[in-house]
């Protein structure tokens, strides 16, 4: 978890799934809350 918080690691979207399960999300909850979280130049799909 901790290389993942830190943006070490991007996990798989099996990982993603039992990361939402073990926080009692769904998975798109938690794509969303952590969407929200992100500064913008993130989000903006270039690379």
């Amino acid at each position: 978890m901790r290389k993942i918080e830190q943006g070490e690691h991007i996990p798989t979207l099996a990982i993603t799934f039992k990361i939402a399960r073990a926080l009692g999300v769904s998975a798109a909850e938690l794509m969303k809350r952590t969407a929200e979280r992100l500064p913008a130049e993130y989000l903006s799909g270039s690379d």
